[in-house]
């Protein structure tokens, strides 16, 4: 069993993401933390406890981030998430049962320092939270195990300008500072999520049945697809956070990844937020004129429709 913390922007698929964590019997889930990102941090805090409280999952959860390093803010778009960021679900409010004072970042720094070299941090929004607790420790890196995120595009264009991801652009200085920190970092971006599909029979399955976390993704699920509908041409949604979750409970999903050498670009007027990958040859750590910091891992290929198949019969508790 895996020790985790999921440090979430929920989000329809953050949410759904989130949903298959805790249906996980392979992941333990220590911590989860939140960020701005979808929404606004106040919105994602309640959408996440609501989620916690449904099924049962009393592990701490804590605040995080509601801007970036920078001061830079989400750009909200109502109509991919819903104005309260759970695809117009309207949640009532939940007990915050799990809600601890800490910050998300201070709670990660505790938590590494009380499972070292057992963690594995689940990122599936900005890294602003990640960066902050690194800033605060130092020593993280040799700390965590591994950190897992969702986020970037390498060989693909982005989903929020054309070279740039969301959660990527939300803070590229967080994500430049965690992808030089010299941990085991593995990048599951629009490579590989963006053709992870839950089809309408999919949801299909999911609202006939009654388990709570049926309920949960078939109350978000369908403003999300509709917003996916004029991208793809028919009513589905990528599985952006879920894949990334997924992965880390089933690592034999990834069938081809590479190690390389990346960069955020914090700067440029077009190309802010772009995860740039460097695929000359012959470019080791002491020769490379480009970029300071150590290699990433960055998947490109998975077993898309095992993952789809495992969510559904998860969430339908099939499985």
């Amino acid at each position: 069993m895996t020790k985790v913390i999921i440090d979430t922007d929920t989000g329809v698929d953050d949410g759904m993401g989130l949903i298959y964590g805790i249906l996980s019997p392979e992941l333990e889930i220590v911590a989860v933390t939140t960020s701005f990102g979808n929404v606004d941090v106040g919105k994602v805090t309640k959408n996440t406890a609501v989620i916690m409280e449904r099924l049962g999952c009393d592990v701490p959860l804590a605040k995080g981030a509601g801007q970036g390093l920078a001061g830079g803010k989400a750009g909200y778009v109502p109509e991919i998430h819903g104005e309260d960021g759970f695809g117009n679900a309207n949640f009532p409010d939940p007990e915050y049962t799990s809600l601890v004072g800490a910050t998300a970042a201070q709670l990660t720094v505790d938590l590494a320092k009380q499972y070292p070299g057992e963690l594995t941090y689940i990122g599936l929004g900005p890294l602003t939270n990640l960066a902050i607790a690194l800033l605060l420790d130092p020593e993280l890196p040799s700390r965590l195990t591994k950190v897992v995120w969702m986020g970037g595009a390498v060989r693909v264009p982005g989903n929020q300008t054309p070279v740039a991801e969301a959660d990527a652009l939300h803070d590229p200085e967080a994500a430049a500072l965690c992808v030089a920190a010299g941990w085991d970092f593995l990048q599951i971006g629009l490579d590989v999520t963006n053709d992870t599909i839950f089809e309408a029979e999919h949801l299909d399955e999911v609202t006939a049945a009654a388990t709570p976390a049926a309920e949960l993704v078939a109350a978000g699920a369908p403003l999300y697809m509709s917003f996916y509908e004029q991208i793809f041409g028919r009513y589905c949604c990528a599985m952006h956070s879920p894949l990334t979750v997924g992965v880390v409970a089933h690592p034999e999903l990834i069938t081809a990844e590479e190690t390389l050498p990346m960069a955020v670009e914090t700067q440029g007027r077009f190309t802010r937020g772009m995860t740039i990958a460097d695929w000359r040859p012959g470019q080791d750590s002491d020769a490379r004129d480009w970029g300071d910091g150590p290699r990433v891992r960055i998947a490109f290929e998975v077993d898309r429709a095992a993952f789809v198949r495992r969510f559904v019969d998860r969430v339908i508790g099939k499985e």
